[in-house]
């Protein structure tokens, strides 16, 4: 039986609550805003969305985060639809993952501000690649502010940018996340 994207994130959520730790220890994300930035010859193409997902279990420091590929919004509508449809394959790929765990000192109970590592497999475009990303996690209470910026190589994911509009899609991405994390409730 082949599972579907929201089945798995349902499967994840379920096995991250029940997985014998305290709801105290999941954190979901309660907001988000993921940017792209391609930096480019001919033009600069930003894209962003709000409406990423994520876990993360503070008990063993791991996370599960997605990004619904197609509701990435640009500038001009033609932009959204050639990344959905020629680089992207939305369709056949509708979410870019993130899955892995927190390496280095953190406290989500403890205000303060903690550069960790999130090292996991980032998959775009339905290719995995193994990632270690610099992260700051900003704690306030029982609020927790994300954020990450890092780099994506187009052929590390096998996006084939056509020749004809090379000079209009940078060979490497920046990604900004800012998220906020808030304690998991039933």
């Amino acid at each position: 039986m082949k599972k579907t994207p929201k089945l798995t994130f349902v499967v994840l959520l379920a096995l991250f609550v029940y997985a014998g730790t305290a709801r105290a220890q999941i954190y979901m994300l309660e907001s988000s805003n993921v940017r792209f930035f391609s930096d480019a010859l001919i033009e600069d193409i930003t894209a962003t969305t709000t409406s990423a997902q994520g876990l993360v279990n503070v008990a063993d420091k791991t996370f599960s985060f997605r990004v619904p590929i197609k509701t990435f919004e640009f500038a001009k509508d033609l932009m959204k639809e050639h990344f959905n449809e020629n680089y992207m394959e939305s369709e056949k790929h509708p979410y870019g993952t993130f899955k892995g765990s927190i390496v280095g000192n953190s406290n989500f109970t403890k205000n303060g501000v903690y550069e960790v590592t999130a090292k996991g497999v980032l998959d775009i475009h339905g290719v995995p690649q193994e990632r270690s990303l610099p992260a700051k996690l900003f704690v306030e209470g029982s609020v927790v502010r994300l954020e990450s910026v890092f780099m994506v190589k187009l052929v590390d994911h096998d996006i084939e940018i056509p020749q004809i509009v090379f000079q209009n899609i940078a060979e490497e991405i920046e990604v900004t996340i800012k998220s906020d994390l808030v304690p998991y409730k039933k």
